[in-house]
């Protein structure tokens, strides 16, 4: 009898265990772990919204129904009710990757609980996409500024577009002259494998095999927005560009195709929201776009634990990172915030508990920092400085007076414009991977570029606490007319 009571209450207690209920049936309803306005903001960064379905312009919602696990995942997700197929399944697919849910509980005990939740969709109408050319056509007056005005426009870029708005062919460009268009000029696109390095976990592969899409010029300038994907067409990375190929927006995902950082730029300050493999947001920074002789300055803004707490929250709090360094070892770096920066004592140590480094600061500032490697120790009051043009600034400067050429072309057409370029400075002081940052037209890109690369031999190398090391270099190069 004895057993037969014992078999009952395991019964009831799977039952319970196995029910889904109602959000009016539990004492405390699941949610996501910081709010809504911490999920939506997840979805908007993840949402891919359906190239096809937003031609016509969208502004809607598809209402997902699942199940919150007791261990925070969402089951058996599906639709309520639906914008399109595509839209549908993209819906589906982004709030199945979200697995940072408060469950639902019934006397302190995690059940399971349906949920219903929309996911928004909106786009404007895309007026610049030509179906009969299967392109997207943006047009420019007389001073490359974007127009609708028939009666001033000059100029049109031709975006070829495969069926998910990826650019498919060569990025040309047009004058008008008279009734008829002339080619000016055009960007080449490729579509080539990769190996894609990785830097999001320690768990992650070191990099992974990969195919990108882009349209460049000769100078590598971008004049559509690139992608990288995996064999079975996941996304691993995307990068937009604005007006002459300045950067806006850049995304990087994990394995199962989930934003892990975004990127957006501005002139001067480049904001990072980064989150866990679950969803959970991990971090807002703000990263102070440098002048050319200084390093980047980070603020950082709010911070997250993986179990969702915040630990900073305005700039003020505990910091605790896990980050992949320039030699591709992960590096945990952990120490007091105060207004946005690092303040006290900060330590960083490999994967293996070995210490790297510890530093002291006030407010940003460092007093002294000491590096462990190779069982030596250094002490400096740098953490990083920036490649370094022998001679100094002045000698740069020099440097750039003597060998530039202002092109013909652009001295008949009267531009002045500054072109910003950057590129490498490996450990030894030698140069690589050039890149045109901002197109600006009429010779000045492939003038820049030439003398920049004339400046081989003539740098030091940028120093991380005490070592040589990669670093990206930005330079920007006026023309101006006299």
């Amino acid at each position: 009898m004895k057993g037969i009571f014992a078999l009952l209450i395991l019964v009831q207690l799977n039952a319970f265990a196995q029910q889904v209920y109602l959000p009016h049936e539990v004492e405390t309803q699941a949610g996501p772990v910081g709010g809504v306005t911490y999920l939506n903001q997840f979805l908007n960064a993840n949402l891919q919204i359906p190239f096809k379905s937003s031609i016509k312009g969208l502004n809607g919602r598809v209402y997902v129904r699942g199940v919150v696990e007791p261990d925070g995942s969402m089951s058996n997700v599906e639709i309520a009710r639906g914008i399109d197929a595509l839209c549908n399944a993209e819906a589906v697919r982004v709030m199945s990757l979200f697995k940072a849910w408060k469950p639902a509980l019934i006397k302190g005990k995690a059940v399971k609980q349906s949920i219903s939740y929309p996911v928004t969709f909106k786009s404007p109408p895309r007026s610049n996409y030509d179906s009969t050319r299967s392109a997207l056509i943006d047009y420019y007056d007389s001073k490359y500024v974007p127009t609708t005005d028939p009666a001033k426009i000059r100029y049109r870029m031709i975006i070829p577009v495969d069926e998910n708005g990826y650019v498919k062919d060569d990025v040309v460009y047009e004058e008008e002259k008279g009734a008829k268009w002339k080619q000016t000029g055009s960007a080449s696109f490729e579509k080539k494998e990769i190996w894609f390095h990785l830097d999001y976990s320690p768990d992650a592969p070191d990099s992974v095999k990969a195919f990108q899409i882009a349209a460049r010029d000769q100078n590598m300038a971008s004049h559509s927005s690139e992608s990288v994907f995996q064999p079975d067409g996941k996304l691993l990375s995307h990068i937009e560009y604005g007006l002459l190929t300045k950067k806006s927006l850049q995304k990087s995902f994990d394995l199962n195709g989930m934003v892990r950082k975004l990127q957006v730029f501005s002139d001067s300050v480049v904001t990072e929201v980064s989150w866990y493999e679950n969803g959970q947001i991990k971090s807002v920074i703000e990263v102070n776009v440098p002048k050319s002789t200084e390093p980047e300055e980070k603020v950082y803004v709010n911070a997250w634990n993986k179990e969702g707490q915040q630990t900073i929250k305005d700039g003020d709090g505990f910091l605790r990172s896990v980050e992949k360094t320039f030699n591709g070892k992960y590096l945990i770096e952990e120490g007091k915030v105060v207004s946005g920066v690092k303040n006290g004592k900060w330590t960083g140590k490999w994967l293996d508990s070995t210490l790297h480094y510890t530093e002291q600061y006030e407010l940003g500032v460092l007093n002294k920092g000491l590096s462990y490697e190779g069982g030596k120790t250094t002490e400096y009051t740098v953490a990083m400085t920036n490649p370094q043009f022998k001679g100094g600034l002045n000698a740069f400067y020099k440097f750039l007076a003597q060998n530039i050429q202002y092109p013909v072309n652009a001295s008949r057409n009267g531009v002045s414009a500054r072109v910003k370029l950057s590129f490498v400075v490996c450990e030894d002081g030698s140069m690589c991977d050039y890149q045109v940052e901002n197109r600006v037209g009429f010779g000045l890109d492939e003038e820049a570029l030439r003398v920049v690369k004339k400046m081989e031999g003539h740098w030091e190398p940028g120093v991380l606490r005490g070592k040589p090391v990669r670093v990206r270099y930005f330079v920007p190069i006026n023309f101006e007319v006299r």
